[in-house]
């Protein structure tokens, strides 16, 4: 039978409210791993299942120190057990796709981790945690889950940890991918997915992640935002700025004067854009601002990679380079 390591965080799936109907005011983070596991016997049909609680937060209150937990334990998991089959994840969704990024990044295994959450409390009428749960564990043993990287399975829905972002703050299909769709689904005639290729970039998998992490901030553009912020940013010695410019990237000439004026060093600087879907291309001014595109990263996925990098220790030519790479691949 098939192996599976449960981690869970928290999040609404192991969320309490007062009342059945109640889908909104509830506590995420109430119920433990194995209550999950208990609410689903089905999955003892699937695999042999153990679980390990990582945290039980609302995924809002996530910390780098969740982060660095949950890196090493599916690190070691993975070197230690040969026989695992794969790693699935329980998560609040407000943060999910950072997770799921953040490992896609620094997992370097063909083994499959899928991260599943819920948009309706564990108590709720209509709980969509349990179906969720079942059918994450139903991808991470399939044999076409392996040399994917990180998977978001939610609604039925297999998405890429690259593309996939959460688009609604209410109802079960909250989470999808602009522009590209989801790789694949699952229902109860199997998992529909794609073979995994076999190879994939993992750019910081010997990377080790320190117990104290660099600060990275977003900046969000809008009519005449205030450069005054950006400008403290800058003097407060952040390692990285991600900034949400409008349109396909672009930034105020607010910003671009307190860019030009700045004589400091300059952080590792991502354009993204606050549209939603698209990619942000080069600029010509990029170079003298100090600037890189985000390409179709969005700014808080930009952000995990900003912090990545910054760990590495990368300057701004090395990470031009691997946002190249990442762009192939």
């Amino acid at each position: 039978m098939a192996r599976i390591l449960l981690l869970a965080t928290g999040g609404t799936i192991a969320g309490q409210a007062d009342a059945g109907a109640i889908l909104n005011s509830y506590t995420a983070g109430v119920l433990g791993g194995e209550d999950l596991l208990a609410a689903v016997p089905q999955l003892q049909e699937l695999a042999a299942i153990s679980v390990e609680q990582i945290a039980n937060v609302d995924s809002a209150d996530l910390l780098f120190d969740h982060w660095r937990l949950l890196v090493g334990r599916i690190r070691e998991a993975f070197q230690a057990e040969p026989d695992l089959t794969g790693v699935v994840i329980t998560h609040g969704t407000n943060t999910l796709e950072e997770t799921a990024w953040l490992l896609q990044l620094l997992i370097d295994d063909p083994r499959p981790v899928v991260l599943v959450g819920a948009m309706r409390p564990a108590t709720a009428l209509s709980a969509d945690g349990p179906l969720n749960l079942f059918q994450a564990v139903q991808v991470a043993v399939s044999l076409e889950a392996p040399g994917h990287g990180a998977l978001v399975v939610m609604d039925g829905q297999i998405q890429a940890a690259r593309q996939v972002t959460k688009v609604a703050t209410q109802g079960v299909g909250a989470f999808a991918s602009p522009g590209r769709g989801p790789l694949g689904w699952v229902d109860d005639t199997g998992v529909h997915l794609p073979m995994g290729s076999g190879s994939r970039q993992v750019p910081f998998a010997a990377l080790d992640l320190p117990e104290q992490w660099p600060q990275v901030a977003i900046l969000y553009g809008c009519v005449e935002p205030d450069a005054r912020m950006l400008t403290f940013f800058l003097e407060a010695g952040m390692q990285g700025l991600v900034f949400t410019g409008t349109g396909a990237g672009q930034l105020s000439a607010g910003e671009r004067s307190a860019l030009g004026a700045w004589a400091g060093p300059r952080p590792l600087m991502l354009r993204a854009n606050r549209c939603g879907s698209g990619p942000v291309h080069s600029d010509a001014e990029d170079e003298r601002f100090g600037l890189l595109p985000a390409g179709s990263l969005n700014p808080q996925k930009a952000r995990v990679l900003l912090l990545l990098a910054s760990i590495a220790g990368m300057d701004r030519s090395a990470l031009e380079e691997l946002m190249i790479d990442l762009a192939r691949g």
